[in-house]
C-alpha cells in the first residue's frame, strides 16, 4: 500500500508522560517521522496524561529531550504549537466531555451508574459459564427517571459508548493488511470516566481527528483497540464509511508494528535490566543519553527495528531514511532487539568522527577525577580507545585500568613465561629501561620510538621480547593501546616507579 499522493501526510507521537522514554516508544516515533518527512507531510507531538495516576513530573519534556536528542523534531508540539493545539490532552477535558455528553442525547451513548464491585462480579459470572468479560448492558435500559434518581442520589455516572451490533470494524493496516472484527467481540465501552477524565479510546480518536492526523503507527498492543477507536469515530461522525456490514475509516490510516523481542524471543520487558532499553530516563536508570551512546546511532539502529532496507546498507543517516522510507518494507516478524549490533552501529559512528568532534562528544563522560589526574594527557588518552568503545561512559573503565590503577606486577611472570620470555630476558628489559629513562626528563610520542631503539639495542632483544616486558611494566597487560601512546600516557614518573617496585623484588 503507497500513499496516495494528493493526501497531505500528519503523522503523530502520542505518548503518555511517565518519565521513560523507552525503546520502544521512540522507534515509533522515528517511523511516524519517517514517513511523514518522506511524503513531505508534519509529525506532530501529543501529550496523552489522561491516565493521571501515571504522569510523572516533567514527563513531557523527558519525551521532548529524548526526540531532540536523536534529530526527531516534531513540526508541531508544545514547544513549538501549530493551529491544532492545545498538544497536551488534559487540555481539553472539557472539550472531551461535551462530545461524550452529545453522544448521549443523540442516543449513541449512555450513562452508566456500575460500581467496580458489580463489574468485577459480573466479570467473574461471565469467566465462569465461559463468556467473554465483556459488559453485560446492565444500564443500558436505564430510564430517564432512574437516571435522574440515581444523580440525585450523588451518583456519579460513567458514559458508555453503545457498540452497534451485527457488524464489522475493518481497516486495512499499512503493516499487516486488512483486518476485521465482529462487534460481537467488543463490550460497550466507557468513554467518559465517573470523574470526568476521558478513557484513552476516546480521547484519542477526539485528538487525531481535530488535528487532521491521516496515519498511525504504532505497537502491535494497540490492534485491539483499533475496533473501539472506529467505533468512536463513527458514532461522532468522523469519516466511517459502511460497506454491507463493515465499519471502515475513511480519513485515517492506521499501521500496527511488529513486537520487539529480547535474546530469548520474548517480547521486550522493561524488567530485563540486561538490555539498555531507555533512551532518556529517571535517576536510577541507564539511559542511552546518560551512557554516551551516539545519538545518530540510536536512530539508526531503531529504524531497523522492524524495517528493512531494499538494499543490504546498514549504516544511514537519518536523511538518508526519509529518503529510503517505504512503509511497504514494515513487517510483522518480530524484531530481535540484538544489543551487540546496537554497540557496532555505535562504535562505527564514533570512528567516523573527526577526532575534534570525538573529543567533543567525550570529554562530558569522563569522570572528573580522571580528568584532573590526566590532566594535560587526556586528549591523548581518549583517542587511545576511540577505536574501541560503543560508548563514552566505557572510557572510564579503560582509562581507569590502563592509566590510573596501581600496575599488580605479581601476575606479569605468568604473562612473559607464556610468550617465551624468560627471568633473565624480562629482567634485562626492565634494567635497560631503568637505564635508557635517566637520559630523558620526560616521555612523549615524539621520543618514544628513540627510548625503544636504545633498548633494544642495548639488551640485544627485539620483537615480542622487547615489546611485551615494556607493556607488562607500563601497564601490567598482555593487551593495550600503541606503545607511544602507552608510554607517553603513563608518562616517566610512574613508568619508574613500576620498574623500580619490580627490580627491587
Amino acid at each position: 500500500m503507497k500513499q496516495e499522493e494528493n493526501t497531505k501526510v500528519r503523522t503523530r507521537y502520542a505518548p503518555s508522560p511517565t518519565g521513560f522514554f523507552h525503546i520502544g516508544g521512540a522507534r515509533s516515533a522515528l517511523l511516524n517521522y519517517l514517513f511523514a518527512k518522506h511524503y513531505n507531510g508534519t509529525f506532530v507531538f501529543r501529550a496523552e496524561d489522561t491516565d493521571i495516576d501515571r504522569n510523572v513530573e516533567g514527563g513531557i519534556d523527558v519525551q521532548l529531550n529524548g526526540l531532540e536528542w536523536l534529530g526527531i523534531v516534531p513540526d508541531e508540539s508544545p514547544r513549538n504549537p501549530g493551529e491544532f493545539g492545545p498538544y497536551i490532552q488534559s487540555g481539553k477535558f472539557e472539550r472531551f466531555k461535551k462530545l461524550a455528553e452529545k453522544l448521549v442525547e443523540e442516543g449513541k451513548a449512555y450513562y452508566c451508574f456500575c460500581t467496580p464491585e458489580e463489574l468485577e462480579n459480573a466479570r467473574q459470572e461471565a469467566l465462569k459459564n465461559n463468556l467473554p468479560p465483556k459488559y453485560n448492558g446492565k444500564c443500558k435500559t436505564l430510564t430517564k427517571e432512574e437516571i435522574a434518581k440515581k444523580k440525585a442520589s450523588g451518583l456519579k455516572p460513567a458514559i458508555r459508548l453503545a457498540i452497534p451490533e451485527n457488524i464489522y470494524f475493518e481497516w486495512n493496516d499499512i503493516v499487516r493488511g486488512k483486518i476485521s472484527v465482529p462487534s460481537s467481540a467488543l463490550g460497550d465501552p466507557v468513554i467518559l470516566k465517573s470523574n470526568g477524565i476521558p478513557t484513552y479510546n476516546f480521547a484519542v480518536v477526539c485528538d487525531d481527528h481535530e488535528m487532521q492526523i491521516t496515519h498511525v503507527l504504532r505497537a502491535e498492543e494497540h490492534i485491539s483497540n483499533t475496533p473501539y477507536q472506529i467505533a468512536v469515530m463513527y458514532a461522532l461522525g468522523y469519516g466511517v464509511k459502511i460497506v454491507e456490514d463493515k465499519y471502515i475509516p475513511e480519513h485515517l490510516q492506521f499501521g500496527h508494528l511488529s513486537i520487539i523481542v529480547d535474546e530469548t524471543g520474548k517480547k521486550l520487558s522493561k524488567r530485563n535490566k540486561a538490555l539498555k532499553q531507555f533512551i532518556s530516563a529517571p535517576e536510577g536508570e541507564e539511559s542511552y543519553m546518560d551512557l554516551g551512546y551516539v545519538p545518530q546511532a540510536i536512530t539508526n539502529f531503531i529504524a531497523l527495528l522492524g524495517w528493512s532496507p531494499k538494499t543490504n546498507q546498514e549504516i544511514f543517516t537519518l536523511s538518508e531514511l526519509v529518503e529510503q522510507f517505504d512503509e511497504t518494507r514494515l513487517n510483522t516478524a518480530p524484531a530481535y532487539f540484538d544489543m551487540k549490533k546496537m554497540n557496532w552501529i555505535s562504535g562505527e559512528y564514533l570512528k567516523k568522527m573527526s577526532d575534534a568532534e570525538y573529543l567533543e562528544f567525550a570529554k562530558p563522560f569522563v569522570k572528573q577525577e580522571l580528568k584532573d589526574v590526566l590532566a594535560d594527557k587526556l586528549e591523548l588518552s581518549l583517542l587511545t580507545f576511540k577505536t574501541q568503545i560503543s560508548y563514552c561512559v566505557e572510557l572510564n573503565g579503560l582509562l581507569q585500568e590502563n592509566f590510573i590503577d596501581v600496575v599488580n606486577l605479581d601476575n606479569v611472570k605468568e604473562v612473559y613465561a607464556a610468550n617465551g620470555i624468560t627471568d633473565e630476558e624480562f629482567a634485562l628489559i626492565a634494567q635497560t629501561l631503568s637505564n635508557v629513562l635517566k637520559d630523558y626528563p620526560a616521555i612523549s610520542v615524539d621520543n618514544t620510538n628513540e627510548i625503544i631503539e636504545k633498548i633494544k639495542v642495548t639488551s640485544g632483544l627485539k620483537g615480542k621480547k622487547l615489546f611485551l616486558p615494556i607493556r607488562l611494566l607500563a601497564i601490567g597487560k598482555e593487551h593495550g593501546p600503541e606503545m607511544p601512546k602507552i608510554l607517553t600516557i603513563v608518562g616517566k614518573e610512574k613508568l619508574q616507579e613500576n620498574v623500580n617496585k619490580y627490580l627491587d623484588k
